[in-house]
C-alpha cells in the first residue's frame, strides 16, 4: 500500500467507481477527501467512460493491483454487477444494509466490523 494512503482499519484496500453527474459547476465530491481516503478512485466524468463499461473495471482493478479473484464488487445497481461478475470478481447487491456488509466478510473470509484482518483483499 502506498505511504501516502491511510492503512485501512481491516487491512482491506478500496476503490470508489462512479458515475459521475459532473464536476461543474459544482464537484459533488469535493471536501470528502475521496482520494487520500480511499486505494483507487475512478470518476466516469475525469476517465471518459461509463458503467457498466467493462474496460472501467478493469481500470480501478488494476489500480488496486489486484487480481479480480480477490476483489469483492459491492453496487446498488444490478446491471452494475454484471461486468464485474464477467470479470471474475465476487460481486454483493446491496438493497440490504445488513447483508451489505456481511455477505462481503463472508465473501472476504474476514470481519470488516472489528477492525481485524488480513492485507490481501479489496472491496470495490
Amino acid at each position: 500500500m502506498s505511504p501516502s494512503r491511510p492503512r485501512r482499519w481491516a487491512g482491506v484496500k478500496a476503490g470508489i467507481l462512479s458515475n459521475s453527474v459532473g464536476l461543474a459547476p459544482w464537484n459533488r465530491y469535493d471536501g470528502y477527501e475521496l482520494e487520500r481516503r480511499y486505494d483507487a478512485m475512478l470518476l466516469s466524468e475525469i476517465h471518459g467512460m461509463r458503467k457498466p463499461e467493462p474496460e472501467m473495471y478493469r481500470l480501478v482493478r488494476k489500480r488496486l493491483g489486484l487480481r479480480a479473484e480477490e476483489c469483492v464488487s459491492v453496487a446498488d445497481t444490478e446491471h452494475c454487477l454484471l461486468p464485474w461478475a464477467d470479470l471474475g470478481f465476487a460481486t454483493v447487491h446491496a438493497v440490504d444494509p445488513a447483508r451489505t456488509v456481511t455477505a462481503p466478510e463472508t465473501l472476504l473470509g474476514i470481519p470488516l466490523t472489528t477492525g481485524k484482518g488480513p492485507d490481501r483483499a479489496a472491496t470495490i
